[in-house]
C-alpha cells in the first residue's frame, strides 16, 4: 500500500476543513456590520432610530430559506425601528409556490414598528407582480419609482426614494429631482449601487444597494457591473453616503468562501 507523504496528508485535511468550516458554519453565521448616520437633516423624533438593511436572499432550496429564518431572528433580535429590503428575493429561475410560501412567512415574522419598505432588482422583475404582492402580504410596502414620508410622532419626515431596478428605470435623474427635498433627510433605495456618482448631484444623504454581493466585476459586457462600488460603505465629499450591502446569500465565487451573510444596522443620529 502507497503511503502518502505528510505535508500532503496535511494539506488536504486542511483543504477539507476549509472547505467545512466555509459551507457549514460560516454560511450560517449572520454578521451585522453597524454604520452610525450623522446629519442634521434627521428630525429630532428619528434621533436614535435603528434601521436595517438587508437583500440578495436569492432563495433556491432549503438551506437558503435556514440562512433567511437565522438573519430574520437577528433582525428581530436587534429591534430595528424600519427595515428595508433591497431586491433579489428568490435565485433566477426558481420561484415556486413552496418556496414562495416559506418566503412569505419569514417575511411577515420580521417586526418594524415605523415601517418595512422594498425595493424590487433585476431578477425579481421577471416576477414582478408575484413578488410585489408576496412582499406586499408580508406586510412591506413596495417602492417603484416613487418616494414615501416618514413620520413619527410629529410633522418632521424623512423620505424613502424607491427605485426599480435600473434595468427597467427612467432616467434616474428625472425621478430623484421630482423626489429629493433639500430640507428632507433623504435615502434613496436602489437594487444596483452603479448610478452613486450621479446622485451626489441630488439632495440625498444615504443610499442603500445591494446586488454585487461583495465581488467586484470589470465585465463591462454585464447590465450594471460591479466595479467602483461593491462592498461596503462609500463618503463622498458632498452629503451622499453610499452603503452595498453584501447580501444574505454568497455567490459561488472563491473569492466569497470566506464571506459571512450581512446584515446592515445603521443608527440615524441627529447633528447639532
Amino acid at each position: 500500500m502507497k503511503k502518502f507523504p505528510i505535508y500532503v496528508l496535511t494539506v488536504a485535511g486542511l483543504i477539507i476543513l476549509f472547505f467545512f468550516y466555509s459551507l457549514c458554519i460560516l454560511k450560517f453565521s449572520i454578521k451585522v456590520d453597524e454604520t452610525i448616520i450623522k446629519n442634521p437633516n434627521i428630525p429630532t423624533t428619528f434621533d436614535g432610530i435603528r434601521l436595517i438593511q438587508f437583500g440578495d436572499t436569492l432563495l433556491e432550496n432549503e438551506e437558503d430559506l435556514s440562512v433567511f429564518e437565522k438573519a430574520v431572528n437577528e433582525i428581530n433580535r436587534l429591534n430595528p425601528d424600519i427595515v428595508i429590503f433591497t431586491g433579489g428575493l428568490f435565485q433566477k429561475g426558481t420561484i415556486s409556490s413552496a418556496l414562495s410560501n416559506e418566503a412569505s412567512k419569514l417575511l411577515s415574522n420580521i417586526q418594524s414598528p415605523l415601517a418595512k419598505v422594498a425595493v424590487l432588482g433585476d431578477d425579481d422583475l421577471e416576477n414582478e407582480q408575484a413578488i410585489t404582492d408576496l412582499l406586499t402580504n408580508a406586510g412591506f410596502r413596495v417602492l417603484k419609482n416613487e418616494s414615501l414620508p416618514l413620520y413619527n410622532g410629529s410633522s418632521e419626515s424623512i423620505t424613502l426614494i424607491g427605485v426599480n431596478s435600473l434595468t427597467t428605470t427612467p432616467p434616474l435623474q428625472t425621478l430623484l429631482a421630482q423626489n429629493s427635498d433639500a430640507n428632507t433627510f433623504n435615502i434613496l433605495l436602489l437594487h444596483e449601487p452603479t448610478p452613486a456618482s450621479v446622485v451626489t448631484d441630488y439632495p440625498v444623504e444615504l443610499q442603500l444597494s445591494g446586488h454585487c454581493r461583495g465581488i467586484t466585476s470589470n465585465d463591462k459586457t454585464q447590465p450594471n457591473y460591479c466595479s467602483q462600488f461593491y462592498n461596503g460603505t462609500y463618503r463622498f465629499a458632498d452629503r451622499l453616503t453610499l452603503h452595498v450591502n453584501q447580501g444574505l446569500n454568497r455567490s459561488n465565487e472563491v473569492a466569497a468562501l470566506l464571506r459571512r451573510p450581512t446584515l446592515q444596522s445603521f443608527l440615524l443620529i441627529k447633528e447639532q
